[in-house]
């Protein structure tokens, strides 16, 4: 038989279903043909448990024997926290596999196909690749540039201000937009901020969904350990995980102890220009500790600087249908001097949320200035 669109669609939306279950693994769809009917399906499970390979094949209503699979991202073929998939794929006896794109994971990459190759199955792969890029972008991001898929959001008025001349900036968008940023907050699981941000509106930093209070882990960027102790952040830090980075050669052991005893963990990070913390250093940081998405919630300093290093994945970018004047711009501190150097947005989609628009779209950074990856 050839290739059949029907049966890789129902694998990419199988795949889909695995979205935000399964931690740093890929979420990834599987079905099983056998004359021309599905007789197995899957997705990836919780880490540790089945990847969806091994879902299709062990949910499948009969032998397999002679069978083809349609799955979105190669399988693996080595032993991490479950065996093998080509292992168990060639012992069910299935004749051809129909891909996605190769698993740019250096234990995989390429090994997987070659598996089921030399064990006579014929392999054809390259299916939807676009498609699946998007799908896995958090994934793919932490394997190609070994670092966490960074989103970043951020509220305007509809002449670009984030806060009126006397720093008023509750509420500039509409509770419809405010719901929707905790949505994201719960799908990345990691939400990034600086010190400003939590002196000039002492935030939970939470996910507040249908009255429910849910805890994420929060990073706050703190260079002298400004945080004040009554703070949201503080008082809250025995139920929510948080992290307060300090600049390295700063030491206040006095406050340190007592950050400490309201539970919260004290990391340091090198200064670089202008006496900010390293984001390089933070993202490699993030990395080690196998976090794949980070949401950075910030105020212009911030803001700025996660762009002008190129570490912006992702924007969620919220208008709101108010003139506000003044000077208090988003990027305030970005300043780009000439229109050939502007970071330009790849828009993937424009809605309407309330009375707002949320445009999201990717960052485009000028040639000359190539990602970070570390």
């Amino acid at each position: 038989m050839t290739f059949n669109e029907q049966f890789f669609r129902r694998a990419f939306e199988l795949a889909e279903q695995g979205r935000n279950l399964c931690g740093i693994n890929p979420f990834v769809g599987a079905v099983i043909v056998k004359e021309g009917r599905i007789i197995g399906e899957g997705y990836t499970q919780e880490c540790g448990k089945n990847h969806a390979e091994i879902e299709a094949l062990t949910n499948a209503t009969e032998s397999t024997e002679g069978a083809e699979l349609y799955v979105t991202l190669e399988p693996c073929c080595h032993h991490g926290r479950t065996p093998p998939c080509t292992e168990r794929i060639i012992r069910a006896g299935i004749k051809r596999v129909y891909g996605g794109i190769t698993d740019p994971n250096p234990q995989v990459n390429g090994k997987g196909y070659a598996a089921l190759k030399a064990a006579g199955i014929e392999v054809n792969k390259g299916f939807w690749a676009d498609k699946i890029e998007k799908q896995l972008e958090r994934y793919l991001t932490m394997r190609k540039k070994h670092r966490p898929f960074v989103i970043m959001k951020n509220a305007v008025s509809l002449d670009g201000k984030n806060a009126t001349s006397n720093g008023d900036s509750r509420w500039i968008t509409s509770p419809e937009s405010r719901e929707y940023v905790h949505q994201l907050r719960k799908e990345a699981g990691v939400v990034v901020t600086g010190i400003n941000t939590i002196i000039k509106d002492d935030p939970l930093l939470n996910v507040r969904l249908g009255g429910e209070s849910e805890p994420i882990l929060r990073i706050i960027l703190d260079s002298y350990l400004r945080i004040p102790l009554k703070s949201n952040i503080v008082e809250t830090a025995a139920t929510i995980p948080t992290i307060i980075y300090k600049r390295e050669d700063y030491e206040n052991s006095s406050k340190e102890k007592k950050l400490i005893g309201k539970k919260i963990t004290i990391g340091s990070l090198t200064v670089e220009s202008k006496n900010h913390l390293s984001l390089v250093e933070l993202m490699r940081e993030l990395n080690t500790l196998e976090i794949h998405t980070v949401m950075v919630e910030a105020g212009t300093e911030l803001s700025s600087s996660f762009l002008r290093h190129n570490l912006v994945d992702k924007l969620y970018y919220f208008i709101a249908p108010k003139i506000i004047g003044g000077k208090n711009s988003v990027f305030n501190t970005l300043q780009i001097a000439s229109l050939n150097e502007s970071i330009r947005l790849k828009t993937d989609s424009i809605t309407q949320i309330g009375d707002d628009l949320l445009v999201i779209g990717y960052p485009q950074y000028p040639e000359h200035s190539p990602q970070v990856i570390i």
